[in-house]
């Protein structure tokens, strides 16, 4: 599932000339991988850990970088398995089909096949 929304990633930023996202994997901690270029997104990208129920971590991770845009969105790739997440900025969940958010949702969430 994860490469799957990665190369959605991957396609969405393309198609809008984004040349780079942010890419935080979340596991025992968060784990920044730091910006990465749309192609190395789409089918490089080395995945740390092996995912996690814990993101709050993450999302503090990226909502107190310095080089993080302070209107920059935040995408969260969750199975739904986690935390009450609590997002300060724009957001949005991928979800995969049939599985569910432990919580009511404040962005919007999409889902993947």
């Amino acid at each position: 599932m994860l490469g799957r929304a990665l190369g959605a990633i991957a396609s969405y930023a393309a198609a809008r000339d984004v040349p780079a996202a942010r890419v935080v994997f979340c596991d025992a901690v968060a784990y920044d991988a730091g910006y990465l270029s749309v192609d190395d997104i789409a089918g490089r990208v080395k995945v740390r850990g092996r995912g996690g129920t814990v993101l709050q971590p993450g999302i503090r991770l990226l909502e107190g970088a310095d080089d993080f845009p302070a209107d920059g969105p935040i995408l969260i790739i969750t199975d739904g398995y986690c935390d009450v997440l609590h997002v300060r900025r724009e957001h949005a969940y991928l979800v995969p089909v049939g599985n569910r958010l432990p919580f009511t949702a404040r962005g919007p969430v999409f889902r993947v096949r």
